[in-house]
Order: structure tokens, then C-alpha cells, then sequence
């Protein structure tokens, strides 16, 4: 008995058109996507309310109600929250222990240590949620990328990939699995096992996971930051000093071949001054003392970095205010770094920092001084400043701010950004922590501990709200809302049961068995892409059995077909949550996943048809 296949309406067509027109306008991008996602809203929203679609009860099926429910999508809301969490655990560097952690085991080897986190999150998404695998790794992977020099975009896309291969390998691997089971359980059949499907499971994750290990990063951006001349500035070297604290990690710390090996290893000490004698390299037995003053050289990244931050380079809060006096810098301000050249006909030039109080004159301190002419081994303090000179200043946003107004400074362009506010990390992780554990012991629907979790950032100080709106992206916003409604569309004007049932009854039907599992898990995989794979493992199941009887092939191998090919959900952003939540921290277009996405399904697919036969014995 065949499915009662649905007559084309004028809605459906519409519907198609709308699709495919979406698509070339993200492909195009001469419109933004934000623009074209909501021309082709409004468009449907005029169309389907001058045409209606009626139900049962003469209501409109897709009013404008309906179509803009993406917009409040909890889905959406989740990845919105999660986007902040996760910058507010970058701008407290809370997890930047993690990566030193990773630096160290992976031996500065960045493809190892992503060949390491990426093959732990295929095996814990076996049975975790795959969201919040990836939300625990995506500020892991970012410090990581931060620590090695390394573009994020090269591992967002393949953190998303290796969570959904994991999740395809075992029955609580991801709610598609669940679904594929319960709809197999409703109509009649035993439901799937916990490892009933895990043989082929892994042997797809396998080739997938070889895939986005070597392959996938030569298809992805190799930049992502859109000021790269901050990114090219901040490999720049400055001169600074690090002073060693009574109850400084580096007493008694004794240098290996000239090089502190507590220190990043992009420092270099040019000098270390021990009560007004200066020490020269390669400095052979001399371990550090209380009271030692270390002149290095090293980036304005390492120098904002949390190691410096606990070696004393950059002052608590406490110390500042102390050095500021009463009325000074409040301790729960936000600080930022930034560039500034003495100007000429000022009054620095001639002067040394220590003569001019900087603190007291300008309200930041100096953390580094860059001077291209000479080498310079004297403390910073005593330099005395030439016109030209840049200085690395540290301070309040408000100071910072400031700066441009000072006649003894220039303010380079773009220079400044914000310091990991690192007393604040522990109250950040605390949040976190306690959103993963809600969400994954489901105390808590995850969307309801994810806004929890971001409201609590922004009152604990984690992050400024004003970050916390700046971190998301309209883009990822306007895709989710218009791919939605789409997708709703589909189904309720029956598009997406029309097109699987002329293509798998029509086209495939009567063909061998090995074809029919072939064809039916592409249709799957092309329809888990453009409308959410949970709705996809719904509507193909029942279809799937379907032709399984017809063919006289048992259910379960297509139920199973389907399970698979729903997971693929790699070629836009909006087939699977993981894909949105490194969107953004990526800074991916919707033609990058494509890129990355489309070889991936295709090598699934075809790794599935060759060996599903084999081992089905069809």
C-alpha cells in the first residue's frame, strides 16, 4: 500500500520558490544575508496573507504569526545565550588554563592538540547532548587558537562535525536517534537498541573524523579577524619589566639554555637588573630572588596574557588603587589596552616615565615601550622617551577613552581592546559549570539554563552588557528566523512529503535494494539540511518503512538509513544547533559550510552505500 501522495498546490510551489531563491541570494551575497533573509520574510509573510492556506477551521496556516515564531524559537534563544556565556568566559580568560594545559600536552602542536579535543568530543558526544559538548569546547578551542597563533575559523566548523559524527554512533548520541526509534516504535516495530546501530556508526564517525582532521581545514578561511592590522600589530615586540614578587611562581626559577622556561616562550629576557647590577645572558646558574627585575621583550598579547597577569606585569585592582590613591579606579571596571606614540612638541618627549608619574598625570600605567631604532637594555621606567616612541598603556575604559584628548599622545587607530578581567573567572566558570550541568542532567530545559546563565554573566560583572549585545551576530539571527519559517512552510503545505515521495516512489521504486537504501539516504541528507533534522527523522521514517515493505527489505535498515542521514546535517548552518553556536566565533558565511559541509555528506554518503550492503547482506 503506497503513502497517499499529496496533489502540488500553489502554496507548495511558492514555497519551492522561495527556498531556492534564498539559496542563491546566500550563495550570491551581493544582498547581506540580514537583507535577504528578511526581504524573502516580508515576501512570504505579503504572499501567504494575500493567499492564504486555510485549515480545518478556515484559519491560515501560515500567518504572520507563524512565520516569524523563529524570531522567539528557543532553539535560537539557546544559541543567543550560549554566545554570550562563551564570551564572557573569553573575556575573563577562565579557560585559558585549559589551554596552556592543551599547549603543554600537545607539545605546541596545534594539529595534535585538535586531533586530540576533536576525537574526545566524537567519543563524549556518543553520549552527552552534542550542544553542550560543544558549548564546553568552543572557549577551549578559542583560547587554544589565541595561545598558538591559530585561526579560529580552522577549528569551529570541525568541533561542530566531530560532536555530530559522535552522536550518530549510539541511541542517546542525539534526539534525531530518538525520534527515528519512537516513530519506529508508533508504527508497530521493535524500537532501536542502544548499539544497535553503533558498528556502522562508528565506521561512518571514522571516515568523517578523518575527513575534518586533514581535510576540512584546507577548505575553511584562513583569517577571520576583520582588523588585521590589530592581529598584524599585536605580533609586534615591546620592551617591559616584570618584577619578581615575594611570593612570585618564579623564585628560585633557574633559566634552561638562557630561557625561562615559566615564561611564554615568546618572551625573551634581554637583562635582569639584582640590586642596580645589571646581568647579562645566557644567565647560567642564576635563580630568580625576590626583588630581581626582569627586562623582556615580548608581544602586547603575551604581555595582557594571564601568566603576566599573575607574574604582576599588570597590577590587581587592589595594587592600582593603592597606587591611585583615594578616589581611583574602582575595582569592578573593565580594562583595556592600548597604543600611543609620544607625540611631538608634548610633554614627554625628553622625559622618563618614572619623572612624568604617569599614572597620576595620564590615569593608566605603561606596560610596554616600542622603540624600532636600538636595543635597549635599560629598566623601562629609566628610558628616557623620544618622539616616535610607541607606549603599550593600561587602563579603565573611561581612561583609555580619554586619550585622544591628550596633547602628549597620539592614540593609534583601532589598537584598543579589551584585558581578560581575570579576577572575575571564577564566578564566570561557576555560571558555566552550572549551565552545562542543568542542561545536561535536564533539571533545567537547556534554553531556560542558557538565558540563566547569560543574565547571571552580565549581573556578576563577566561581561558588559554592552559586550554582550556586540557579541551577537544579526546574521546568525536572521538565517535561524527565515530558514525556520521555511521550513514550516515545507511542511505545512506538504512540500517536503511531495518531493520525497515523487523521487523515492517514482524514480527509485522497483530499483534493487542497495539503490533504494542509497537513493533514500541522499533525499534524507539534502532535507535535514534546509528544514531541522528532528522534523526530517519524523517525516522520512514512516516513508523509509514504507518503501522497506514495499522491497521487502527489513525495516529497521531503513529506519537506521534515516537515523544516519538526518545526522548529516553539515551543509548550512542552520541543519543542526551545533553549526549556529560556531558561527559565530568563527566568523563563518553561509557559503563556508557549504565548502566544508557538502564534501563531508557526500564522503558519508558514499561510505554508507558502499559498505551498508556488505553489511546488511542486501
Amino acid at each position: 500500500m503506497l503513502l497517499p501522495t499529496l496533489a502540488p498546490s500553489f502554496h507548495m510551489w511558492v514555497t519551492f520558490a522561495f527556498v531556492a531563491a534564498l539559496i542563491v541570494f546566500y550563495i550570491w551575497e551581493r544582498l547581506a544575508i540580514e537583507v535577504s533573509s528578511a526581504l524573502c520574510l516580508a515576501v512570504m509573510i505579503v504572499v501567504f496573507h494575500v493567499v492564504p492556506l486555510r485549515g480545518p477551521n478556515m484559519q491560515n496556516l501560515l500567518d504572520a504569526h507563524t512565520l516569524l515564531a523563529g524570531f522567539g524559537n528557543p532553539a535560537l534563544i539557546t544559541v543567543l545565550s550560549m554566545i554570550i556565556i562563551g564570551q564572557a568566559l573569553v573575556s575573563t580568560g577562565a579557560l585559558n588554563r585549559v589551554a596552556y594545559i592543551m599547549y603543554d600536552v600537545s607539545g605546541g602542536n596545534m594539529t595534535y592538540a585538535v586531533a586530540i579535543i576533536l576525537t574526545g568530543v566524537s567519543v563524549m558526544s556518543a553520549f552527552l547532548n552534542n550542544t553542550p559538548v560543544v558549548v564546553i569546547f568552543i572557549p577551549v578551542l578559542l583560547a587554544l587558537s589565541a595561545k598558538m597563533d591559530h585561526c579560529a575559523a580552522q577549528v569551529m566548523m570541525p568541533l561542530s562535525f566531530a560532536a555530530i559524527l559522535g552522536g550518530m554512533t549510539t541511541l542517546i548520541g542525539s534526539s534525531t536517534n530518538l525520534l527515528v526509534s519512537r516513530s519506529l516504535a508508533d508504527l508497530g516495530y521493535a524500537p532501536l537498541g542502544f548499539f544497535d546501530f553503533s558498528p556502522m556508526g562508528i565506521i561512518l564517525a571514522a571516515v568523517g573524523l578523518a575527513y575534518i582532521l586533514f581535510l576540512c581545514p584546507l577548505l575553511l578561511p584562513k583569517k577571520t579577524s576583520e582588523r588585521e592590522g590589530l592581529t598584524a600589530r599585536s605580533g609586534q615586540q615591546f620592551l617591559s619589566h616584570l618584577t619578581v614578587q615575594k611570593n612570585s611562581p618564579l623564585i628560585g626559577v633557574v633559566p634552561v639554555a638562557g630561557h625561562f622556561q615559566d615564561l611564554s616562550v615568546d618572551v625573551t629576557v634581554l637583562v635582569i637588573w639584582r640590586q642596580r647590577r645589571a646581568v647579562l645572558p645566557p644567565f647560567d646558574q642564576f635563580p630568580l630572588e625576590p626583588g630581581d627585575i626582569l627586562v623582556i621583550a615580548t608581544t602586547r598579547k603575551v604581555l595582557s596574557d594571564i601568566k603576566m597577569h599573575e607574574f604582576g606585569v599588570i597590577p590587581s585592582d587592589s595594587e592600582l588603587e593603592l597606587e591611585l590613591g583615594p578616589g581611583g579606579t574602582p575595582p569592578s571596571a573593565h580594562r583595556q589596552i592600548v597604543e600611543a606614540m609620544v607625540a611631538p612638541g608634548g610633554g614627554l618627549a625628553g622625559r622618563t616615565i618614572r619623572s612624568k608619574r604617569f599614572l597620576q598625570s595620564y590615569g593608566c600605567l605603561v606596560l610596554g615601550l616600542q622603540r624600532r631604532t636600538r636595543m635597549i637594555r635599560s629598566k623601562m621606567n629609566d628610558i628616557t622617551l623620544e618622539v616616535g616612541d610607541i607606549l603599550l598603556l593600561y587602563g579603565t575604559d573611561e581612561v583609555i577613552a580619554s586619550l585622544p584628548n591628550q596633547r602628549d599622545l597620539v592614540v593609534l587607530e583601532e589598537s584598543a581592546v579589551d584585558v581578560p578581567t581575570f579576577r572575575r573567572s571564577k564566578r564566570a566558570l561557576t555560571v558555566f559549570v552550572g549551565v552545562i550541568m542543568l542542561a545536561a542532567t535536564d533539571l533545567l530545559p537547556i534554553v531556560v539554563a542558557a538565558l540563566l546563565g547569560a543574565t547571571l554573566m552580565i549581573l556578576l560583572g563577566a561581561i558588559r552588557l554592552s559586550a554582550a549585545l556586540r557579541s551577537i551576530d544579526f546574521k546568525l539571527v536572521f538565517i535561524v528566523a527565515t530558514s525556520l519559517a521555511l521550513g514550516t512552510a515545507l511542511e505545512v503545505t506538504g512540500g517536503a512529503t511531495f518531493i520525497a515521495e515523487q523521487i523515492m516512489i517514482g524514480l527509485f521504486f522497483g530499483a534493487g535494494p542497495a539503490v533504494l537504501l542509497s537513493a533514500h539516504f541522499l533525499i534524507v541528507v539534502i532535507f535535514t539540511n534546509l528544514i531541522s533534522n528532528n522534523a526530517c527523522a519524523v517525516l522520512f521514517t514512516p516513508i523509509g518503512v514504507h518503501i522497506a515493505l514495499a522491497a521487502g527489505i527489513d525495516p529497521h535498515i531503513f529506519a537506521v538509513t534515516t537515523l544516519f542521514a538526518a545526522n548529516c546535517s553539515f551543509c548550512t548552518p542552520i541543519g543542526y544547533q551545533t553549526n549556529l553556536l560556531v558561527m559565530g566565533p568563527g566568523h563563518y558565511r553561509f557559503i563556508d559550510f557549504l565548502k566544508a559541509g557538502v564534501p563531508l555528506a557526500v564522503l558519508i554518503w558514499v561510505t554508507f552505500s558502499l559498505v551498508a550492503p556488505l553489511y546488511y547482506d542486501l
